[in-house]
């Protein structure tokens, strides 16, 4: 089962900054002040026992333990377990060679030891004795500590002697720069600052030995965003991940090698750990997480339990009213999600207020402003873009390429487009990727575009022929003029701005000139590069000789500079005769868009995969600049043309457009466009109204509080929220394209299923709570029955395959059940399953074979929901929908399994949307249709209509709340309603919901079928009703019941792609509490306890401080109440040490605390996401 595959390498916990709270425990002090409930409201949360809950560590599959003592501990009993503090794990990355320790413990083991804090045995400290990378290790995080402290206890601000001096030559700078920071190592490496003792000891295990070029050798890591062990694993921005380099990527001026080592490489991941679209099908591609710091024990959550589901008093109609409105929901709209996935950015030269932001998407593809980037709005729908143009005379004229469709102009600012080139059928690159787009300046009538002419958009090997177009009439007509045959994806076109004749083409296939309008093209005219281009026999980004940026100085034209997306920046200063590195001050050698500044050509901006860099000569060194970015992956680069001061970034968390290869995995957060005034010694976020247009998927964990998922409806990855929808994060990856279901494990929080139809992406899990993601659908393919290929319903060529519904069982967390959709609504697709079919895993996800026997699986319908009996797993529930597709069935049942399936329609209209199950008592269902609701309580033997209080019509989706079934909510094309006496009466409940005027009469699905009326299709994909609200999987309720999210329309007009969709969110107070179990590291009777309303994760303890760290989050301004118990074995005081007063700080505030057998209570008012820190000393 995916268990098997969890070794805790592969379970890294998203570490979240936000808020700070402050547990202290000190000599004395504190407060005895007694803590006093909240007032109960209208719906009491039931407070009684507990029954969820994740199994205990010892119920999921993991290596043996060895639990001798380590060193200098003694016998059995509570009188010999140790101290953490004399226990802080000291073997790590800093102190020992991890591979020399693979070799000896193996795999499992070491990442145990080394990335999760278990503690070795003495036996395996002297096994690895030989692995130590420098001297004595202390086996102690004590020792290790005092060490450190005698060094701090120096002059601090002694600086080193010369013989110490950290430079290229005698340390790893990239290591360097994980340990300081990019701004601290800058300032040392470049600028000749001093390094004080402080930061001497934080880089000794830096130090580079041999020759100068020992650093440049290939080495067990690189700067890639594919991690492994041997990579530098993606660790914690402000609040997001973000890739750091182990190593400096400025190469001698001299360098002849081709520096593989300098490419994203995964050891641990190679081709057979992917599928042909090279998507990872397995776990053991998952990012790694960051290792602890020596002494630093990570927490791992073994359990957390919800109250006891029990049924509520019964309300026939609303209690509580402001005016004559219900306001038992008090609806505000959540925190606008971005996904940062910026392309490119123009500003005006004429008018610098209007300006021009691209997106990678197919839902929000261009935004304008014309107040210099304080706010935007959507203009114009197509697909992803690529390039953006303004002309250089005439503000109003803007053309934007695509990789999807036709290259749009707009001659009135904005308002309007039309397609110029690439529209027309039987055209060379009808519907092909048009990439990069730019004006001559020497002539503003002349532009050039470039079409890739085969199916891909770029980035694979051999490189494909690219097309050049060219414009003579500021882009309204176009004609081809040549063709680069090995350019594949261009990415950058620079125009000579004395001759609109002299091209410079930046390309996959590296940097090309044309001399004559595009009609010929030169060989790639750096040398490096093309040794690299002749060691490159695949598709492998690492090694392909691929320019993402090019500029040529404004006036001084024979210097021209080039960003490869692998090897750093090159150099020319004599037209582009030869080429030189000029990487000195870089971090990272993945390199992005660069910029010369039009005020002041000397000033040049770089974008990377790790911040944003200036340079003030030219290019010829390089400074990070990137104070005040929450998130540092960034591409599009745009300077305003009158001050070289002012510049505007973009983040991106694929570049997906440029660079299939560039993503940057993980938990992101902060991404959006940045405006600096200062030249980039500071950023500000300069985004308003930009934001995710098309919510078109919403799940909420089982278990976790305030846990909600959101997917757009063609977007570049899932968007996840901890504290019910305040901050968001967002995790790159293809599930999230045309998304449908979010399904999660209910044994383990880590676990995660989602179903789409973009290929190879149907059916995908993660078992790092969404930080990495995985494909199944090959399962999926090996399990298909002999029945459905003797059918012939499953055609030629690879898996391509529409899935829908997933769900895991809530009593066994191997059962898992899928259903396919047969897809009508896109007939320009080539799905390749036809007909209905339902598989079923028993073993977590090994196999999926198919089962269904009993169901008609040639029937053209699609299978949305499935729903698990919440003890059973062999009880189950398949419904089906018209949305996309042919017809609806209703809904089927398995008693056995699986093993067979019947219909259970009697009183039921066909036509479902939506399947709730009341967990108290499952024989009773309530079933979304469009006619109304229905409701049957003898597990669908029969069914009676239940939609007393909501008009006749379409009823869209439904949520149950999980601790109290009696209490529903319903969404209909016009309306929120909601239900407190399961189901007998419902009532509005919509207040602060912008419910959209009512204008026209909505027809449900069935009528239109009917009468032959359809909006787009009847059988749309993500069914639109023309109402406030829009389809199926976008009402949602987290696990307390206490939060309700849903996408709310803006716009009634489902052609115009420029509607848009906001979340909003109802909060119910008083928050109910949730208890957790940690465990820490393994030490005996180490397991810590909280109870509490908030969220709770990212638990740990440092030995080394004596404090205990959490995060606790939950929705803005809403109470928490927590108690932490503590082992006196985690503190070095033990006993004595908890008998003391206790501080809490809360943001640096304190707080008052109450005392008992319980542990420690302390309120805080929720804020989004806070941090709470417990110590002793």
């Amino acid at each position: 089962m995916i268990l098997d595959h969890l070794s805790n390498k592969y379970r890294p916990w998203i570490a979240v900054a936000g808020a700070t709270i402050i547990l202290t425990f000190n000599n004395c002090g504190g407060s005895n002040e007694q803590y006093s409930a909240p007032t109960e409201i209208a719906d009491n949360p039931p407070t009684s026992a507990v029954t969820q809950t994740y199994p205990t560590q010892t119920s999921v599959t993991s290596p043996v333990r060895n639990n001798t003592p380590i060193a200098g501990t003694s016998g059995s009993g509570p009188s010999s377990t140790p101290h953490l503090a004399s226990l802080g794990n000291t073997i790590t990355e800093k102190t020992y060679d991890v591979n020399c320790i693979d070799n000896v413990l193996g795999k499992q083991r070491t990442d145990d030891i080394v990335y999760r804090g278990h503690l070795p045995t003495e036996e395996e400290v002297k096994d690895i004795e030989h692995c130590k990378l420098f001297g004595d290790i202390n086996n102690s995080a004590q020792s290790q500590k005092v060490d450190k402290t005698k060094i701090a206890n120096s002059k601090t601000e002694t600086v080193i002697q010369p013989k110490s001096n950290v430079d290229e030559r005698n340390h790893d700078i990239g290591c360097v720069a994980n340990a300081l920071g990019a701004e601290a190592t800058y300032a040392i490496v470049y600028e000749g600052k001093p390094a004080t003792n402080d930061q001497l000891y934080e880089i000794e295990h830096c130090q580079v030995f041999g020759d100068k070029n020992a650093s440049h050798k290939p080495s067990q890591g690189n700067a890639g965003d594919t991690s492994s062990r041997g990579n530098n694993p993606p660790i914690q921005g402000k609040d997001g991940f973000e890739n750091k380099p182990k190593r400096s990527v400025a190469p001698p001026s001299d360098q002849e090698d081709i520096l593989t080592d300098w490419g994203p490489r995964s050891p641990n991941c190679d081709g057979s750990d992917k599928d042909h679209s090279g998507m990872p099908i397995g776990p053991q591609c998952n990012l790694v997480p960051t290792p602890p710091e020596p002494g630093i024990m990570l927490g791992e959550l073994i359990g957390a339990k919800l109250p006891k589901a029990q049924y509520g008093m019964g309300h026939q109609e609303c209690q509580s009213f402001q005016g004559e409105t219900c306001n038992e929901l008090m609806w505000t709209k959540a925190a606008g999600l971005q996904a940062g996935e910026f392309v490119q950015i123009r500003i005006s030269h004429t008018d610098p207020n209007i300006m021009y932001a691209g997106t990678d998407s197919n839902d929000m593809t261009t935004y304008r402003s014309t107040d210099s980037g304080s706010t935007w709005s959507l203009v114009h729908v197509t697909g992803h873009a690529a390039g953006l143009a303004i002309s250089p005379t005439d503000p109003n004229v803007a053309l934007y390429t695509n990789l999807e469709a036709p290259v749009q102009r707009t001659d009135d600012g904005g308002d309007s487009w039309y397609p110029v080139v690439g529209y027309g059928p039987g055209e060379l690159n009808y519907n092909k990727p048009f990439t990069a787009i730019s004006f001559s300046t020497a002539d503003p009538n002349i532009l050039y575009t470039a079409a890739l002419r085969g199916s891909s958009r770029g980035g694979i090997w051999p490189p494909e022929p690219s097309d050049i177009y060219k414009s003579t009439d500021s882009g309204s007509t176009w004609v081809q003029v040549g063709t680069c045959e090995t350019c594949s994806s261009i990415q950058t076109i620079v125009i000579d701005s004395n001759d609109p004749n002299n091209l410079w083409i930046a390309s996959d296939g590296g940097l090309r000139q044309s001399k004559d309008g595009g009609q010929s093209y030169s060989e790639n005219v750096i040398p490096y590069l093309q040794k690299v281009a002749a060691q490159t026999s695949g598709n492998t980004m690492a090694t392909m000789p691929k320019v993402i940026g090019l500029d040529i100085h404004p006036s001084r034209p024979n210097i021209i500079l080039a960003a490869s997306s692998e090897f750093g920046v090159f150099r020319s200063t004599d037209a582009g005769t030869t080429w030189s590195h000029s990487n000195s001050g870089l971090l990272t050698s993945k390199l992005h868009q660069l910029y010369f500044a039009p005020s002041n050509p000397d000033v040049v901006y770089l974008s990377s995969h790790n911040g944003i860099y200036r340079s003030d000569d030219a290019g010829q060194s390089w400074r990070p600049r990137n104070e005040g970015l929450e998130y540092k992956f960034l591409s599009p680069i745009a300077i305003h043309p009158e001050d070289e001061d002012i510049v505007f970034v973009g983040t991106t968390s694929e570049i997906y457009t440029i660079h299939p290869e560039h993503k940057n995995k993980g938990m992101n957060h902060g991404q959006g466009l940045y405006k600096s005034i200062d030249g980039g010694a500071h950023w500000e976020r300069s985004d308003e109204g930009i934001t995710e247009a098309k919510t078109a998927q919403i799940g909420a964990h089982p278990i976790l509080p305030f846990n909600v998922w959101v997917g757009g409806e063609s977007g570049r990855g899932n968007f996840f929220s901890p504290d019910g929808g305040d901050t968001w994060l967002f995790s790159p990856s293809i599930t999230s394209h045309y998304p449908m279901v979010y399904a999660f494990n209910y044994e383990f929080p880590t676990i995660i299923y989602t179903t789409g139809w973009l290929k190879t992406g149907e059916l995908t899990a993660s078992t790092d709570k969404g930080a990495s993601w995985y494909t199944l659908t090959h399962k999926l393919e090996d399990g298909l029955s002999k029945r459905t290929r003797e059918l012939g319903l499953r055609t030629e060529g690879s898996s391509d395959f529409h899935i829908h519904g997933v769900a895991v069982a809530p009593s066994d967390q191997n059962v898992i059940y899928v259903g396919s959709v047969h897809d009508t609504v896109y007939p320009d697709l080539t799905f390749n399953l036809n007909g209905t079919h339902i598989w079923k895993s028993s073993d977590g996800g090994h196999t999926f074979p198919e089962m269904s026997e009993g169901f008609p699986i040639e029937t053209e319908t699609s299978i949305n929901s499935i729903v698990v009996h919440p003890d059973n797993p062999e009880v189950a529930y398949a419904m089906t929908t018209l949305h996309e597709t042919q017809t609806a069935i209703g809904i089927y049942k398995t008693t056995d399994g699986a093993k067979s399936w019947f219909s259970v329609n009697e009183g039921l209209d066909p036509y479902t949307n939506d399947l709730q199950m009341d967990p108290l008592t499952p024989d009773i269902l309530y079933a979304a249709t469009e006619s109304g609701i229905y409701k049957t309580t003898n597990g669908a033997q029969n069914w009676f209509k239940s939609s007393t209080g909501i008009p006749k019509g379409a009823v869209i989706d439904m949520a149950i709340d999980p601790l109290n079934p009696l209490v529903l909510y319903a969404i209909t094309p016009e309306d929120l309603y909601r239900t407190r006496d399961g189901g007998e009466h419902w009532y509005p409940a919509n207040l602060g919901i912008p419910l959209l005027e009512d204008n026209s009469k909505t027809l449900s699905a069935q009528e239109r079928l009917l009468k032959e009326l359809q909006l787009d299709r009847t059988k749309t994909g993500h069914s639109m009703y023309g109402g406030t609200f829009a389809q199926d999987r976008t009402l949602e309720i987290d696990a307390t019941g206490r939060l309700i999210v849903v996408a709310v329309k803006t716009n009634r007009d489902d052609k115009d792609r420029r509607s848009e969709r906001e979340l909003y969110r109802a909060v119910l107070t008083p928050l109910v509490d949730i208890e957790y179990q940690f465990s820490i590291g393994e030490i005996p009777s180490s397991n810590l306890d909280i109870t509490s309303r908030s969220n709770i994760y990212d638990l740990l303890f440092d030995a080394n401080t004596q404090e205990v760290k959490f995060t606790a989050a939950g929705p803005s301004g809403t109470e928490s109440v927590t108690t932490v118990q503590i082992p006196s074995s985690l503190l070095a005081g033990g006993e004595q040490a908890l008998a003391c007063c206790v501080k809490v700080f809360v943001d640096g505030t304190e707080k008052s605390v109450t005392k008992t057998n319980e542990g420690v209570t302390f309120e805080h008012v929720h804020v989004g996401r806070s941090e709470v820190i417990i110590k002793t000393q």
